[in-house]
């Protein structure tokens, strides 16, 4: 098994791990997640109305507790909230007197029916949250994987092709958008590594960022075009290596910059470290070649 494998699999692990597993529903188109709500709802209704039917059960309302923590669990909280306010409706609609209408007759079932809505509420914001928070735990287990198991490739990487084809793939893995490494020797970009083609503004981009050592964002003047984020990489070679990264510009991660900047204080090591080796060989060969 290769180490890239390796770490997916590891990394894997850490995102299907129980204690934090997300449920997978949050990139659902929001239609789907309303529409599973407003089903989720209607079970609850018709599992009330069976008991109803034949026996007069006491706080049926909070039957429709239920599909208020389901859709916190499954969709969060927009599609929890819109199903407490569809089980407080329906509670009106189909079990209080006059029944199907939205008219109540006795005022103990006003506050009923409030008292179910904010159950919900509180319900769907509890259940939403927790799930917020296993999702945030899954991105950290992913990301320690994916960074340990780089750390220990760049460790173990016998040629500098080898180190930004790894960088590369790490960086695709984190962020989930393309990468670009742009090697430039004076003001010329000497080689560009990457599936995407960079224009002639998101190279200037990188240049300036090579040439200030400071990073370049995207969509930011005169660079506003550009997709792509640029962070230097300082090595003792004769080029700069620069790193671009095109996140979606209403996602970006907090945690990026800081990402970025290890990642290539490691890549650096990495390519330093091979052209010494290299430096090292050629000198041993040559003397050997003297004597």
């Amino acid at each position: 098994m290769s180490m890239n494998n390796h770490i997916d699999e590891v990394a894997g692990r850490a995102m299907a791990n129980p204690a934090t597993r997300d449920m997978g529903l949050s990139g659902v188109p929001s239609v789907i997640q309303y529409l599973g709500s407003l089903v989720m709802t209607g079970m609850a209704t018709a599992i009330a109305a069976g008991f109803d039917r034949y026996e007069a059960i006491p706080n049926l309302s909070l039957i429709y507790v239920l599909p208020v923590v389901a859709s916190g669990v499954a969709f969060g909280l927009g599609p929890a909230l819109f199903s407490a306010l569809l089980g407080a409706l329906a509670y009106n609609f189909f079990f209080t007197e006059p029944r199907f209408s939205l008219a109540v007759a006795d005022t103990s079932n006003i506050w009923a029916i409030a008292l179910l809505f904010v159950i919900g509420c509180i319900t769907s914001t509890i259940a939403a949250t927790k799930r917020h928070d296993s999702a945030e735990l899954d991105r950290l287990h992913f990301y320690q994987a994916k960074m340990g198991g780089y750390a220990r490739q760049m460790l173990a990487v016998k040629s500098a092709r080898q180190a930004t084809e790894i960088t590369r793939s790490v960086l695709t893995a984190l962020f989930d958008g393309p990468v670009a490494l742009v090697f430039i020797n004076g003001d010329k970009a000497s080689q560009v590594e990457g599936e995407e083609k960079l224009t002639k503004l998101e190279m200037e981009a990188a240049k300036m960022a090579a040439a200030s050592n400071e990073v370049v964002t995207a969509g930011v003047y005169p660079f506003d075009q550009s997709r792509f984020d640029f962070w230097p990489a300082a090595t003792k070679a004769d080029h700069a290596i620069v790193i671009g990264v095109a996140f979606n510009p209403q996602h970006r991660p907090q945690n990026a910059d800081a990402t970025v900047e290890m990642i290539a204080l490691m890549l650096c090591t990495a390519l330093d470290r091979h052209e010494r080796e290299a430096a090292e060989h050629d000198f041993d060969a040559g003397r050997s070649k003297r004597q």
